[in-house]
Order: structure tokens, then sequence, then C-alpha cells
């Protein structure tokens, strides 16, 4: 789907082009879900339509961002 990965193949694998700057940012999507999961229905992903979930994903992340 177009998805790529953000983890350093080990020694062994085969390599995969995984640009530095997307590995030392993870930390902060990671961090990031964290929050947003402190949210009931983001966490059980209460919302039944994808619509009114990205509606509770962006209020929560607004949230978020108010209180840093």
């Amino acid at each position: 789907m177009g998805a790529r990965p953000a983890i350093p193949p080990k020694r062994t694998d085969a390599p995969v082009a995984c640009p530095s700057w997307i590995y030392n940012n993870r930390w902060r999507v990671e961090n990031l879900w964290a929050r947003l999961k402190e949210w009931r229905a983001v966490a059980t992903r209460y919302e039944k339509t994808a619509r009114s979930f990205l509606s509770i994903l962006c209020l929560a992340a607004a949230a978020d961002w108010i209180k840093i």
C-alpha cells in the first residue's frame, strides 16, 4: 500500500531504505498515540463511522496540543 518501514533492518536482513530522520522521530508518533489512547473513545474505537472517529481523533489531538 505504499508504506515504508521506520525501523532499520538487522545486519543479517536485506537492506531496506529507511531514512534516519524517520527513525529518529518515530518516538514522537508513538508518544502521541499513547497520549491519544487516554481518551476512551479513541482507545476503544467507540465511534462507528470513520468520519466520526476522525473528528474525535482531531478533538483529542487539539486538546493534547493545547495542554502542552
